[in-house]
């Protein structure tokens, strides 16, 4: 079941996002495959691509980071592979003065995460990368704007939601209900640990907790990282799973402030601006280091 797999699966996403993704997961897999051809047929993954295709204005590069994150876009929303692609041949691309991601997602898969906020991270050192949540940037997203040199949200955004999520599903009840009972057989304990055809056992669950707390600590890093900051402050000033509006946002520290995408184009289309940012960064990154 496509629901069991979902919830398996570890997450860095809004949680009320995330719910209404794998119900239409499961929706989906009930769908006849005669009507998933005709939605495809009606043009929504031609229309997904193409809102993913990067903007040039001036020296500028806007790309998009819209929707669920995960490496090849599986949900309609980003592919992190394909985002960290477009980072790293902006970065060595001479022509290009800046890079601004316009970012409106709930979050998505902690798979392919850390390697894009890496790439972030890396191309920031050669050129500005700003992050702009518009209008908003939770859990996973949040993460990649924080490994941006600046980190903005627009006058209505919203950030944060910060943390990791797993789970399990029980499907044991369903089949007693049906008269239906699934035997596993598999050549060792650990092949079939944490399955949907019975209660999570505590060895399990601890394994999965152990899992998502290692997944988090390297959320945490990352910010602290991007935002040069300890990483004892990040649950502080981000918060271990709230949102933020724009306004105590910029107030708290979480971003740099109030701005609009079309602001902060116009801002960073200035090379005297650009290289201001590129020395306070510097700055602050060579203060975290000294503490």
């Amino acid at each position: 079941m496509i629901e069991a797999i979902g919830a398996r699966t570890l997450w860095a996403m809004h949680p009320d996002a995330l719910c209404d993704l794998l119900a239409q997961l499961t929706i989906t897999a009930k769908l006849p495959d005669s009507v998933k051809a005709l939605a495809t047929m009606m043009g929504g993954a031609k229309d997904a691509k193409a809102s993913a295709d990067p903007i040039r204005e001036g020296s500028t590069l806007v790309v998009p980071v819209q929707g669920p994150t995960s490496p090849k876009g599986s949900y309609g929303g980003t592919s992190t592979e394909r985002l960290t692609q477009i980072v790293l041949e902006a970065g060595d691309d001479p022509k290009i003065g800046a890079i601004v991601l316009s970012i409106m997602s709930p979050g998505g898969l902690v798979f392919g995460n850390a390697e894009v906020g890496d790439a972030i991270y890396s191309v920031r050192a050669k050129k500005p990368i700003i992050g702009v949540a518009s209008p908003y940037a939770f859990s996973a997203a949040h993460w990649i704007g924080t490994q941006c040199s600046a980190f903005f949200a627009s006058t209505s955004g919203e950030v944060g939601s910060v943390g990791v999520r797993g789970g399990h599903v029980d499907i044991s009840g369903f089949e007693d209900k049906i008269g239906m009972k699934t035997t596993l057989i598999a050549s060792s304990p650990e092949k079939i640990a944490g399955h949907p055809y019975g209660p999570l056992s505590e060895e399990d669950r601890a394994e999965m907790q152990a899992d998502i707390d290692a997944c988090n600590q390297t959320f945490v890093a990352a910010i602290a990282r991007g935002r040069g900051i300890p990483a004892a402050d990040v649950p502080k000033i981000h918060g271990e799973g709230r949102t933020f509006s724009a306004a105590k946002a910029a107030q708290l520290g979480i971003t740099d402030g109030v701005m609009t995408l079309r602001e902060v184009i116009a801002k960073y289309g200035s090379s005297r601006n650009r290289l201001g940012l590129m020395r306070r960064r510097a700055e602050i990154q060579g203060m975290a280091a000294a503490i």
